[in-house]
């Protein structure tokens, strides 16, 4: 899939989406709340760039480190940390079903919350398959199947209104997804948690139960689009998911 000749204008506009909804957020927060820490702002840090050594210890950590790993912080609702400089972050987009504007929404919202982009972009496949107009008879709704038991909680929190909008859903599921890795930090038990609800799967973990054929089914999608990126178009194609 190439990528166009005006991909520096588009990633400016796609970093200009992501944060006025960080502000969009802040606005809501505001307005509906008075809680304390909450503010009409967003808190973007934009980090220097680093000397050599600098690098090959980030190089190092980020070799050690696992895909959608908790980095030790908690996001609030009006803050999302963009720790890179210009130039830093390179986004390649998948072939999948999904527009390019889309998934680079997700690849620099999953980068402020140091979550994988590819385990994002497995999970959507494996929930709604791109369709964001998707509702199961669970009434799991849009892109990453948010369920209406979460809805007043996502739009108390967040502002979000349509949970069929691939943007306002986007945002909706992995704000969730986030939450649950500052929780419990091991990304089988983030999905099993995601997937079932935390009281289910706070069953099965009773049991020594920490993975299930979901969990198994997306980090599966996860490696193949991981390969995807990394060049190996052959063993990145998506099986029968």
């Amino acid at each position: 899939m190439n990528y166009s000749k005006n991909r520096n204008l588009r990633k400016a506009a796609i970093g200009k989406r992501v944060i006025l909804s960080w502000v969009i957020i802040g606005m809501v927060c505001y307005i509906i709340g008075g809680v304390s820490g909450y503010a009409l702002k967003t808190h973007i840090i934009a980090k220097n760039k680093p000397n050599e050594e600098e690098q090959t210890i980030e190089q190092v950590q980020l070799e050690l480190s696992v895909f959608g790993a908790y980095d030790g912080s908690v996001s609030t609702t009006e803050e999302v940390s963009i720790n890179w400089g210009a130039g830093d972050l390179d986004f390649t987009p998948l072939d999948v079903p999904m527009s390019e504007e889309e998934q680079e929404f997700i690849f620099y919202l999953a980068a402020g919350y140091n979550v994988d982009f590819a385990l994002v972009m497995a999970m959507i496949q494996h929930e709604s398959k791109f369709q964001p107009n998707a509702v199961s008879n669970t009434q799991d709704y849009g892109l990453m199947q948010i369920n209406t038991c979460n809805h007043d909680y996502l739009t108390k929190m967040l502002g979000v209104t349509d949970f069929l909008d691939p943007y306002q859903n986007i945002r909706a599921g992995m704000f969730t997804l986030r939450k649950l890795f500052e929780k419990y930090q091991d990304t089988d038990m983030v999905l099993m948690a995601y997937n079932m609800g935390e009281n289910g799967a706070s069953r099965l973990w009773e049991q020594g139960i920490y993975e299930t054929s979901y969990t198994q089914d997306i980090l599966s999608i996860q490696q193949q689009f991981n390969e995807q990126l990394e060049g190996d178009a052959d063993a990145g194609k998506l099986e029968n998911n």
